[in-house]
């Protein structure tokens, strides 16, 4: 286990298993390296087996709570973490694992005093330290953050993960120089540190203006909870109607509403675009091509044969004629950009397979529609069109839930 032969180590357990079936300790070793190898299912059944076998030791609780963390599964994980917690409190890894949990629900308070219950068992704790680094960071205590990180990487200046987490804290507060060395010095330590890997990422493209302006934007809408998220998305989406409305209905202030109208579109679509536009662009970069995940490089490779489907039908449109139609079209193929990049956004397996037919659906309504306007059939494709438009908008609505969604794996 320990070098990463979780095959063998599997095989080893299983031997020990085959000579006393109820020994609890080795049900909850095979389940974490089940778990380590992906596979699921049995490293839930084993988790559940130690957990029956004996119902009054913490580990196969928080093996368990793992597992349901692993497969998305946030209130059962929590549940098993509390069991783990309460027969044996005095552990810090537990409390750790809680701060995490609450950590990814954007709960940072409980997050924040999740990780102080377990500096107080442990005052060097790295992970806690970490935990309780990056909730700070989101409660906008920033100088507390950067005091707790040097302290840590003080004690442990060979961990990856901490200088993953410093990295985040100097980007939060605009220095990107130095966020860049600590997420290179992450990724020397543990090339597999994807947490430094997207910091990597997203420091690189912050370099350019525009994009550091919409990275502002998605850090500081990250640190609200998921309720005023969704809520000021409503409430730009009213707004934004309810001024279209106004213009409509009295056209003496059209012109001075509609630039208002045009820049909110333009907002609401750039944000939406920014990060495939600027992994293009990070794709000429010599480390950042290297640092793009394969999702990233097939979102920003789809995205850029949109735009440049788009762009030459906007060129052709221009010659006129036959080609004059091309204009509107080159519009509808832009739209698609929208849930095409919600593709990549949906865990693989049925919920990346369900967004990838939708959107070949409305692919193929759009090659029909374009057919059927150039052969004359003018009604159908207008027809066409309006369903279309209709699909975008169930698309990137649906889309958003998929990618919330992890498969019962």
């Amino acid at each position: 286990m320990q070098v990463g032969r979780y095959d063998e180590a599997v095989a080893e357990l299983g031997r020990g298993l085959a000579a006393d079936p109820n020994d609890a300790q080795l049900h909850a070793l095979s389940a974490h390296c089940l778990l380590e190898l992906k596979r699921f299912p049995e490293a839930t059944e084993e988790a559940e087996t130690a957990v029956r076998l004996a119902p009054d030791q913490s580990f196969p609780f928080y093996v368990l709570a793992r597992v349901w963390q692993e497969r998305n599964h946030a209130d059962r994980a929590m549940t098993a973490i509390g069991e783990a917690i309460r027969i044996e409190p005095e552990d810090a890894d537990y409390h750790a694992f809680r701060s995490a949990l609450h950590l990814y629900a954007s709960r940072w308070a409980q997050a924040l005093a999740a990780a102080e219950t377990g500096l107080q068992l442990d005052a060097q704790h790295v992970q806690c330290n970490n935990l309780r680094a990056m909730a700070l960071v989101k409660l906008g205590r920033r100088a507390e953050a950067g005091a707790t990180i040097d302290a840590t990487l003080a004690r442990e200046p060979e961990n990856s993960a901490t200088h993953a987490n410093k990295g985040w804290a100097l980007l939060e507060a605009k220095r990107i120089d130095e966020a860049l060395k600590h997420f290179r010095e992450s990724l020397r330590l543990d090339p597999t540190n994807n947490y430094a890997r997207a910091g990597l990422v997203e420091t690189l493209k912050a370099r350019h203006f525009v994009y550091g302006l919409f990275l502002r934007y998605w850090l500081w809408m990250a640190k609200l909870p998921p309720r005023t998220q969704v809520g000021l998305v409503i409430g730009g989406f009213i707004a934004y109607q309810v001024t279209r409305n106004i213009a409509a209905n009295h056209p003496s202030l059209a012109p001075y509403l509609r630039p208002f109208l045009y820049a909110w579109l333009a907002f609401v679509w750039f944000t939406w675009v920014a990060q495939p536009v600027f992994d293009l662009l990070l794709r000429l970069h010599p480390i950042g091509r290297h640092a793009l995940s394969a999702d990233q490089r097939r979102d920003s490779s789809w995205f850029g044969m949109c735009v440049a489907t788009a762009v030459v039908m906007f060129g052709l449109s221009f010659l006129g004629g036959w080609f004059a139609p091309l204009n509107d079209v080159a519009l509808h193929v832009i739209v698609l950009a929208l849930p095409l990049r919600l593709v990549f956004q949906c865990d693989p397996g049925r919920p990346r397979q369900i967004m990838t037919a939708g959107v070949a659906a409305l692919a193929v309504t759009l090659a029909v529609a374009v057919v059927a306007m150039y052969t004359g059939r003018g009604a159908l494709a207008a027809k066409l069109a309006d369903f279309y438009w209709i699909g975008v908008v169930v698309a990137v609505w649906g889309g958003q839930g998929l990618a919330m969604v992890t498969p019962r794996r």
